[in-house]
């Protein structure tokens, strides 16, 4: 089964009995309490789609939920806005609602992006609960389905807890109001869970061994993973650290037979390969252990990829060799020097920038105008000397004045919709994109492996660790004499807990990570040592109070279900 190409055909459902605005779950227009007639395949793709779609026709026109632009209610999309535009790394001009209360970190429990996501991940919830409560049969086959599905329902848990700490909780169908989960309670349910899937519990509804299943789908290695991101952040979700833990899990994730992308292609660096229209089979499919599915003819959506990929762009883009040319020795002759563009007809008014804190990791921390390498990502890729620095700045100032002035903050173009393989993309029409969105990489189990050895041994890593930052520094090509440490992978003799802080935000800058990390460190809410521009709603920074470390549940959840309490005053 290859999912993206399911995808269009499975029965796009909502639901009511847990949340109080999403649609009625229709399969055939019945109520899932009183359906008799369950199609399996169905359900199983749409638990999978409800991570990039959207709704039952396509990029928009049949929302699986109300009072949201449909684009904006993409489930990717909404955990990026939440992670990276009220953090020091992302900013968007546009004035979308919602969206600056996100960029100054002003929000309130009724900000419709907060809301939507809120909504979008209950949505996913459901869909789990409904295909376990009607997928029973006993082959070996279904249980493994079975395991998947209580993986999905495990990683939209553990956004819920992660964002909203102490959400609705049920694991089967009701029509009752669900009750209130505590956050501590909820990651032991999540521990459990992710355990037995994994072969480490009792049950017998196991996850494929990795890579033994069809890309796309959830198999041993993801659910290790998570294990390993619950157990590093387990100190904010329980006041106990689980540095130990985090790493036993991350390195057997890091044993399985999933490996980093270390070999380039036709021009481009292998980091680059991992966020490209082919992901799925240029080599980076090894190094992505769940991603969220794109085709551009098949899966359409304004989220997901294309939204990181047109929303920091210009139009002029378009036309511009971007990732090479036949001036620079790493790239000339290939494709990446006579490909225009970044692979889509969309652009979006540079509405996307990197805040100057972001540029300070690559350029380093008395980064100025004068100091940044101007040009486009290729030229920018040089002058810095990481693979990782793929920045389009001929156009821009590095800090941020005024929130409405697109020419300030740099471009940071990670995500493409070109084919290392010289193919087209996938969409007749050019706009949508093929670009898988990587949501699991082996990448962070490296960093978690470092990052916890170094915890576990007085702030500074021993060999191993430093063998993982290695690893990622090799891969990134990282040279000699580069913008912010001047030190080479190969030449790496040290690494200390700040030098891992960095080494988080170059490696997954962009991602959808960084808030996650910011809190994990304390170096977000509730403090006044670590500030960013626009932090608070100021242009230089203010601290803001401890309760922004999580989102508020939405005012109208607490008003339709009276179990749910306010998650903070």
């Amino acid at each position: 089964m290859k999912l993206k190409y399911i995808l269009p055909v499975a029965m796009f459902v909502g639901a009511t009995f847990c949340t109080s605005c999403v649609k009625d779950l229709e399969v055939d227009n019945i109520n899932p309490q009183e359906v008799s007639d369950f199609n399996e395949d169905y359900i199983f793709n749409k638990i999978y789609g409800n991570l990039v779609l959207t709704g039952q026709v396509g990029p928009n026109g049949d929302s699986d939920l109300d009072d949201i632009d449909e684009g904006t209610s993409n489930m990717t999309r909404l955990i990026w806005n939440l992670n990276v535009l009220t953090t020091d790394e992302g900013h968007c001009w546009w004035n979308d609602p919602g969206m600056p209360e996100l960029n100054r970190n002003t929000w309130t429990n009724s900000n419709v992006m907060i809301k939507a996501l809120y909504y979008r991940l209950m949505f996913g919830v459901t869909l789990c609960n409904f295909y376990l409560e009607n997928a029973n049969g006993g082959d070996a086959a279904t249980k493994q389905k079975r395991a998947e599905a209580r993986f999905m329902r495990a990683l939209h848990y553990f956004y819920l807890m992660d964002l909203y700490a102490n959400p609705p909780f049920l694991t089967k169908l009701s029509s009752e109001n669900a009750p209130q989960i505590q956050r501590a309670d909820l990651f032991l349910f999540l521990e459990s869970e992710l355990k037995d899937i994994i072969g480490e519990g009792e049950g017998d509804e196991l996850l494929g061994e990795a890579k033994s299943v069809e890309y796309g789908r959830a198999d041993k290695a993801a659910g290790m993973l998570l294990l390993a991101r619950m157990y590093v952040n387990a100190e904010v979700y329980t006041g106990t650290a689980r540095w130990a833990d985090a790493k036993k899990y991350a390195d057997q994730t890091i044993g399985t037979s999933y490996k980093l992308c270390t070999e380039g292609k036709a021009g481009f660096s292998a980091y680059q390969l991992l966020f490209m229209g082919d992901n799925d089979t240029n080599g980076a499919q090894n190094e992505i252990i769940l991603p969220a599915l794109h085709d551009g003819e098949l899966t359409q959506t304004w989220g997901g990829s294309l939204f990181m990929i047109a929303a920091p762009a210009a139009e002029t883009m378009k036309m511009e060799h971007l990732y090479g040319s036949d001036t620079d020795p790493e790239t000339a002759g290939t494709l990446a020097a006579t490909v225009t563009g970044y692979g889509t007809t969309e652009s979006w008014d540079i509405g996307l920038r990197a805040r100057k804190d972001f540029a300070k990791v690559f350029f380093g921390d008395k980064v100025t105008d004068n100091t940044v390498t101007l040009g486009v990502p290729w030229q920018v890729v040089r002058g810095v000397g990481d693979d990782r620095a793929i920045f389009y700045t001929s156009t821009q100032k590095v800090s941020i004045q005024k929130e409405d002035d697109k020419n300030q903050g740099l471009i940071y173009m990670k995500y493409n919709n070109i084919h290392a393989d010289g193919t087209s993309g996938h969409h007749s029409g050019g706009q949508f994109v093929d670009t898988d969105y990587p949501i699991l990489r082996l990448a962070e189990a490296y960093l978690i492996s470092a990052e916890c050895d170094a915890r576990l041994n007085n702030g500074e890593c021993t060999t191993e660790g430093i063998e993982r930052i290695k690893a990622l520094r090799k891969r990134a090509n990282v040279k000699t004499g580069n913008k912010y440490d001047g030190i080479g992978a190969e030449a790496l003799t040290k690494v200390s807990l700040e030098d891992i802080f960095k080494e988080w935000s170059r490696e997954f800058g962009f991602e959808g990570m960084r808030r996650m990390v910011l809190v994990r460190w304390n170096r977000y809410a509730g403090q006044s040592e670590y500030i960013w521009e626009w932090m608070g709603g100021s242009q230089t920074g203010t601290p803001i109070d401890k309760r922004f470390n999580i989102f508020p549940i939405p005012d109208s959840e607490l008003n339709a279900n009276p179990n749910i309490k306010p998650n903070y005053k």
